[in-house]
């Protein structure tokens, strides 16, 4: 095996991960695999910038692999927890050494002129909804009315006189007990808008009278996609709600989909993503804002292997400036 030439950054239980390592390992390609949470205290960093060289040289030290920066090709950054600071240190401590952790090692992983997937500033900027959705607009996808809003008013006349669904802008909250909680896209009527509407802002959006759902996975130029069909009589708007249930069949995607999906990918900077969809019976396509930089597709049977396959090819072509 050669040296570590990819870079997968993610947690220890990744199933998806394992996927790619494995077919890069089939490769002959050299990976080191590691969590950003082993730094400071399982990992240790040494960097140079000297004369004469135009990038950091030196390594990452890690409990199973070490790292030649000068070697890294490839970075994909998947699904890592923070760094995890030493726990006798106090909360002041704590917070600093994490804030240094995230500008040192976490900048210095951002200079390498690495393939990334994704660069963690475009993957941030592209989970938020409000750019998501407008960006899918100008890329010329089609995007449901929608309302962002902490007024109650203002909530109930979008509600009023149509069939209108509500969308958390991103995952649950974390409990008190740490447990994090589940928050579904659900339908609302104006009689269910309270004045607790005020406390933060909520994104509502028309709803569209679905013939089935779609989960694409886009990788460089290729979109691969599954159709989503929801039981009948599951009650829900969510497939995520009936995911052991769902019937998945591989789709093509139309060509102005496609078209759109791959401008949309441009415009924020990503080179994987697995945006949703919902197909009216028209069979007209609709983006819902869920584009999921990170989304996971291991689940999908049909196009594991080829999303699998596309993804390594993406982490060892040589990065173009």
């Amino acid at each position: 095996m050669s040296a570590p030439s990819v870079v997968v950054i993610t947690r220890d239980q990744d199933i998806t991960a394992d996927l790619v390592v494995n077919e890069l390992h089939e490769r002959g390609i050299g990976v080191a695999r590691f969590d950003l949470s082993d730094f400071p205290e399982r990992m240790s960093q040494a960097a140079y910038l000297v004369p004469g060289r135009n990038r950091w040289t030196g390594a990452l030290r890690g409990t199973h692999r070490d790292v030649d920066l000068s070697a890294v090709r490839g970075v994909w950054y998947r699904k890592p927890a923070p760094a995890a600071p030493h726990p006798k240190l106090t909360a002041t401590e704590r917070d600093w050494v994490a804030a240094e952790a995230h500008t040192g090692l976490g900048g210095l992983l951002a200079a390498l002129p690495a393939r990334w997937i994704n660069r963690p500033d475009a993957a941030a900027l592209a989970s938020q909804k409000p750019a998501q959705l407008q960006t899918a607009v100008t890329c010329g996808l089609d995007v449901p009315e929608s309302l962002l809003t902490n007024d109650p008013e203002r909530a109930r006349e979008f509600c009023a006189g149509k069939s209108v669904i509500y969308k958390p802008l991103g995952g649950g909250p974390g409990s008190e007990n740490g447990h994090r909680v589940a928050l579904r896209a659900t339908t609302v009527t104006a009689n269910e808008i309270t004045e607790g509407v005020a406390r933060t802002t909520h994104l509502f959006q028309r709803r569209v009278e679905c013939a089935y759902a779609v989960r694409c996975t886009v990788v460089g130029n290729l979109v691969f996609a599954a159709r989503l069909e929801i039981p009948p009589g599951a009650g829900t708007v969510d497939w995520r709600d009936c995911h052991d249930e769902l019937s998945i069949t591989p789709i093509e995607v139309p060509s102005t989909v496609s078209a759109g999906l791959r401008a949309l990918m441009a415009r924020l900077g990503l080179v994987s993503a697995s945006p949703d969809f919902v197909v009216d019976h028209d069979d007209r396509w609709h983006f819902i804002g869920d584009l999921n930089p990170n989304g996971q597709w291991a689940w999908i049977e049909q196009l594991r292997e080829p999303i699998t396959r596309a993804l390594a090819d993406e982490l060892t072509e040589p990065e173009t400036t």
